[in-house]
């Protein structure tokens, strides 16, 4: 994969680099039916017009039991890297799908990078594996067969966060 061209941001993410893991061995998630996925299946069959009120409140119900599930998840991630030693540090980095750069050094050859990034106004906690490079002034950490969910939650971030810039300047703009 060509990594020259991979579009990049500036920006501040929670960071947790574990030099001694893998994904391999690392952040898995927890092991329990999805239940909000089987309920909207069993909703989606409710065709009638009698049927539209129902489906609305159990539309709504279904929203907080997704919530609810991934507000789990985030828990169970967090109780994870605590128990490994770890903990999530604000950082500001260069980063897009490809990798991301930041100003500290790192001494090892390979991680297991752990970050959390707002997303569409939903909270991530990712992890992926990642070639660490130490370069002058900083750590080049490159994703190594970054899972393709979460390399879309890389990009749409980048993305995002380069929205918010150009809004910035544009509000910028109008108030000068």
């Amino acid at each position: 994969m060509d990594n020259k061209h991979w579009f990049r941001v500036e920006a501040t993410v929670e960071l947790a680099l574990d030099e001694a893991g893998s994904h391999a061995s690392g952040m898995q998630p927890i092991q329990a039916r999805r239940l909000a996925a089987e309920a909207r299946q069993s909703l989606d069959r409710l065709s009638t017009r009698r049927d539209a009120e129902v489906r609305a409140s159990l539309a709504l119900v279904l929203d907080a039991v997704e919530t609810l599930e991934r507000e789990v998840e985030l828990l169970h991630r967090r109780s994870v890297l605590r128990g490994r030693g770890l903990a999530l540090r604000q950082v500001h980095a260069t980063i897009g799908g490809d990798g991301m750069w930041v100003s500290e050094s790192h001494g090892s050859r390979a991680a297991l990078v752990h970050l959390g990034l707002r997303v569409g106004g939903a909270y991530h906690l990712v992890s992926t594996d990642a070639e660490v490079r130490p370069e002058a002034g900083g750590t080049e950490l490159r994703w190594v067969d970054a899972d393709p969910s979460v390399q879309d939650l890389l990009i749409a971030f980048a993305f995002e966060q380069q929205r918010k810039e150009r809004r910035r300047e544009l509000d910028a703009l109008a108030r000068s």
